[in-house]
């Protein structure tokens, strides 16, 4: 799977970061340009979204709301999506742009980020789910997960 990504600084507008307080998730990896990141596991987790030409920010996945009917993870696979199990949560694809990715301690380099679906809560709240795929074997030895995001573009 995928439990944190970043995005590079400036790819996130202004008045996004002091929206929803990004500034404790800023980050500069040696000499390269500073960063955002995203975990699953933060306090609030948070994806960095593009949709119909829009890029916000929203609640990634349902990891602590036991009263709502949206499911208790971050991430769909994609075959649940092409049975129609998400069916009735009416889920709209979108991207999340990324230049890295995060798997259990092990930081991977993005080309253009991952999929996902957008769904919304009982209140209308949308959440994002970040879609997976079964592994390549690259990935698998890297990460020692048997699941991968399913990348824009070209996969690792």
């Amino acid at each position: 799977m995928c439990a944190g990504l970043a995005v590079e600084r400036r790819a996130i507008p202004d008045e996004l970061v002091e929206k929803y307080h990004l500034h404790d998730r800023l980050v500069t990896r040696g000499d390269g340009p500073p960063e955002i990141q995203f975990h699953f596991r933060a306090k609030v987790p948070l994806l960095p979204v593009q949709h119909a030409n829009q890029f916000d920010i929203f609640l990634w996945g349902n990891r602590d709301d036991k009263k709502s009917k949206l499911p208790r993870t971050g991430w769909c696979k994609i075959e649940s999506l092409e049975a129609g199990k998400w069916k009735y949560l009416h889920p709209v694809e979108v991207e999340i742009p990324c230049s890295y990715g995060l798997e259990k301690g092990v930081w991977f380099q993005v080309q253009e980020g991952f999929k996902g679906i957008m769904v919304n809560d009982e209140k209308g709240i949308p959440h994002v789910y970040m879609l997976t795929q079964p592994a390549s074997h690259y990935y698998e030895v890297m990460t020692r997960h048997d699941r991968e995001p399913v990348f824009i573009g070209k996969s690792i």
